[in-house]
C-alpha cells in the first residue's frame, strides 16, 4: 500500500479501508493527516443531510408535485441550477492553475521522498548552513525539529532535502540554491499542498498536509 493507493481508496469510500491503508496511515503523516480531514467531511456532510421530514410533509410532497405551480417551481430551480452551474465554470476558467513545478514537488514527497531519503548522504551541517546563508533564509528553531537532511534529485537538477517535525505536522522544504524563479508559484492536489517561492539566493519548495502548514513554514523561513 502506497500514499496514492490509499487516497484513492478513500476518495471512493473511506468508511471501507482495509487493514494495508490504516497500516500505512499510521506510519504516514500526510495520509493521516488526510484520512482525518476526509473523515472530519464525511461527519459533517452525513449530519448537514440528516434532516427530519414534519409529520404528513412526504404526503403534502406527492400531492403538489402535479400542480401547476409545482411545474413553475421546478422550472425556476432549474434556471437557478444553471446559473449556478455557470458561475462555477467562470471561477474555475479564472482560478489559478496548478504549477507545474509546485506539483513536481507534491509528487516528490508523494512518489520519492520515501527512497530518497534511503539512498541520500546526510548532509554536513556546515554545508546547510552555508546553503542557507547563499538563500537569505533562517531556519530557527520555532519552524520545528529537522529530523532529516540530504541532497536529492529534483526537477531537473539538485536540492537540499529537509523534513521538519512542525507544530503542524510533517513538512517537506527542498532548498535550490541553482534554481532562480520569478515569481511565487503554489498547487494543490493528492491532499496536499505546496508552493515555491523565491529568495534571494535561488527558490524554496514547501510541501505539507494543508495550506496554513504551508504558510507558516514560509512566513518562518523567510522572515529574515
Amino acid at each position: 500500500m502506497n500514499c496514492l493507493e490509499l487516497r484513492r481508496m478513500a476518495m471512493l469510500d473511506p468508511r471501507q479501508l482495509g487493514e494495508a491503508a490504516m497500516e500505512h496511515a499510521e506510519q504516514c503523516d500526510a495520509c493521516r493527516e488526510f484520512l482525518s480531514r476526509t473523515f472530519q467531511f464525511e461527519t459533517e456532510l452525513a449530519q448537514t443531510l440528516r434532516v427530519p421530514v414534519p409529520d404528513g410533509a412526504r404526503g403534502r410532497a406527492v400531492r403538489g408535485a402535479a400542480s401547476p405551480a409545482a411545474a413553475r417551481q421546478r422550472r425556476w430551480m432549474a434556471l437557478a441550477a444553471g446559473l449556478l452551474l455557470a458561475v462555477a465554470l467562470g471561477v474555475a476558467l479564472v482560478w489559478p492553475r496548478n504549477d507545474p513545478m509546485a506539483l513536481a514537488g507534491i509528487d516528490f514527497v508523494v512518489f520519492e521522498e520515501a527512497q530518497a531519503i534511503l539512498d541520500a548522504k546526510p548532509v554536513e551541517p556546515e554545508v546547510l548552513r552555508r546553503v542557507v546563508a547563499q538563500l537569505g533564509i533562517t531556519l530557527p528553531d520555532q519552524l520545528g525539529e529537522v529530523r532529516y537532511t540530504g541532497v536529492c534529485p529534483f526537477a531537473g537538477g539538485f536540492a537540499h532535502h529537509l523534513v521538519v517535525k512542525t507544530a503542524m505536522g510533517k513538512v517537506t522544504i527542498l532548498l535550490m540554491p541553482d534554481r532562480r524563479i520569478d515569481v511565487r508559484v503554489v498547487a494543490a492536489a493528492r491532499g496536499l499542498a505546496a508552493i515555491v517561492t523565491p529568495v534571494a539566493g535561488g527558490s524554496v519548495a514547501i510541501v505539507a498536509g494543508s495550506q496554513p502548514s504551508v504558510a507558516r513554514a514560509e512566513m518562518i523561513l523567510t522572515s529574515s
